[in-house]
């Protein structure tokens, strides 16, 4: 290949930005994971791969294809000179999807409430290119160099017919132990780690903390491991501040205190100082609550209202929530109306009465997938209640867009 130095820089350059890249062989045969794992991980097909074969066929020298698909991925597919191998560089995007686009593409799709979170903490770990980054005139000019000639752009967006898989163990899927294994690990330390900073438990988040290889913890979606693990932290970063938040803090004081950390999460050096930073954003974090949380609260009550918050659309009882925490029921029920003022029951139907007003009035959901995120799987018996809470209908509070306190 001609222009190899230019070539083999220009990789150089997106693998340090975090973009991906692959090469394939033409005609394109058999399948290519190129989203991150993003499809697999919700269990939706058919791949971007496969939607992109019906112009892959016909890539020419010197054509660049802008591809966009139904996720607001971007990638560049071109083909190589010489060998008849194709190269496609992605994902990425050009603005970072809204909590409202990402619970509306969920709907779409018939995601699940419990496959939301993977949306959510995907998106943060791409890297963002507008229209006029330098990145497309590198790009085109690395396409003049290999070609000699300008490089024509073409813009395809695929409209893909996604299925969901079956929830089932599969065959497939039980090849795939190891995997699960590891990813299994991986959300019970984020889990302890998060009750932990939530509980303003210091001791208990050095426990967790103690010993933890992050090797384990991040996701290897990049072949740059400071690029990898600056992507884990922008994620984790988000993941402690919603859990403080849910400790009682106030987001004043949360907003210094995550900007701060993304501006170091982009300046990190090595691998060994990632690290640290997670330490020390866990122990910062864990620290707020303990200043600034819900302090009128005991502890169990505290974890009784964050479980209740972070699982509103599972069913929710006293028994349930009893067993979690070790306690009697009948002793429990009295100690959180001692401290919070309301049963339990009552505190329930609250929290989710506070979230469907909340994507009532930001998001285009339909009243039965609000239904679903809040717990109710009759959309007629949730109709009933949120009447009966808040005065009015769902459909007459989203068009008057009343701010009624719940």
């Amino acid at each position: 290949m001609d222009c190899q130095d230019e070539f083999y820089f220009f990789l150089q350059v997106i693998h340090r930005a975090g973009i991906g890249s692959k090469e394939f062989s033409l005609p394109a045969a058999g399948d290519l994971e190129i989203d991150g794992g993003l499809r697999r991980q919700l269990g939706v097909e058919p791949s971007v791969f496969a939607g992109c074969r019906v112009f892959l066929s016909l890539l020419e020298p010197g054509i660049l294809c802008h591809v966009t698909d139904c996720f607001y991925l971007h990638y560049l597919f071109f083909r190589l000179p010489g060998a008849p191998r194709g190269m496609v560089v992605g994902p990425y995007l050009s603005l970072l999807p809204s909590a409202q686009q990402i619970l509306e593409m969920a709907e779409r799709y018939e995601l699940p409430p419990v496959r939301t979170h993977l949306l959510e903490e995907f998106y943060p770990t791409l890297p963002q290119i507008t229209d006029n980054s330098v990145f497309y005139s590198m790009v085109y000019c690395l396409c003049e160099a290999l070609y000699g000639r300008k490089a024509e752009v073409r813009s395809i967006s695929l409209e893909d017919e996604l299925s969901p898989t079956a929830l089932s163990v599969t065959a497939r899927e039980a090849d795939l132990s190891t995997a699960m294994q590891r990813l299994e690990n991986r959300y019970q330390l984020e889990d302890q780690l998060l009750r932990a900073v939530a509980e303003g438990d210091r001791a208990r988040l050095r426990r967790v903390l103690h010993g933890v290889d992050l090797d384990v913890a991040t996701e290897p979606r990049l072949s740059d491991p400071v690029r990898n693990i600056k992507n884990y932290c922008i994620v984790l970063n988000t993941l402690l501040r919603k859990a403080a938040q849910q400790g009682g803090v106030h987001p004043i004081y949360l907003d210094d205190l995550s900007r701060t950390f993304a501006a170091r999460i982009e300046k990190l050096p090595t691998t060994a100082s990632a690290r640290q930073l997670v330490h020390e954003m866990a122990d910062q974090y864990c620290l707020l609550v303990q200043q600034h949380g819900a302090e009128n609260y005991s502890r169990p009550v505290q974890t009784a209202m964050l479980y209740v918050r972070q699982h509103l659309a599972e069913p929710l009882n006293l028994h349930t929530l009893a067993a979690l925490l070790g306690c009697n029921a009948s002793y429990f029920s009295a100690r959180f109306k001692r401290e919070t003022g309301q049963t339990l029951t009552e505190f329930i139907l609250q929290e989710r009465m506070r979230l469907a007003v909340h994507l009532l009035l930001t998001t285009r959901l339909q009243v039965q997938t609000v239904a679903q995120y809040c717990g109710f799987l009759d959309a007629n018996y949730f109709c009933r209640i949120f009447r009966q809470t808040v005065g009015c209908s769902p459909g007459a509070y989203r068009k008057t867009g009343r701010a009624l306190q719940v």
